[in-house]
């Protein structure tokens, strides 16, 4: 190599995982629950466990008739987060029953007061100023 030549280094190019494991660390706790909690159906579904155990037809027709793919996505996410239970019933034929866990339910708590601010300042077109 020429004297003065210098090489330069190719930037490390980090994976998608890699960026967004990145980005989460840098979010607050309350954006990341925002993250998860804004997805569609999200909200309806713990609100929906509060009253019982319910299997996913069940669930399924209490929101009124939810994408079976969305709503299977949702509940896998759910459960990865700690917020529901998924128990397999193996009877014949076998079915799975979902439930809130304690942070489930806490969380159910937690988004009562929220209905009443929604309720309040959010519900009509008027109260949007």
């Amino acid at each position: 190599m020429e004297p003065g030549l210098q090489t330069t280094s190719v930037a490390h190019v980090r994976s998608r995982a890699e960026r967004r494991a990145a980005a989460l660390r840098a979010e607050s706790a309350a954006t990341a629950a925002l993250n998860t909690l804004g997805q569609k159906w999200v909200l309806r579904i713990v609100h929906a466990l509060g009253d019982r155990t319910q299997r996913f037809c069940e669930l399924q027709d209490a929101l009124g008739g939810a994408n079976s793919a969305t709503l299977s996505q949702r509940l896998k996410l759910l459960e990865d987060e700690g917020l529901i239970d998924r128990r397999m019933v193996s009877e014949v034929p076998p079915w799975v029953e979902y439930s809130l866990t304690e942070k489930g339910a806490d969380l159910r708590r937690a988004i009562g007061p929220i209905d009443l601010w929604a309720d309040r300042w959010a519900a009509t077109p008027a109260n949007r100023q």
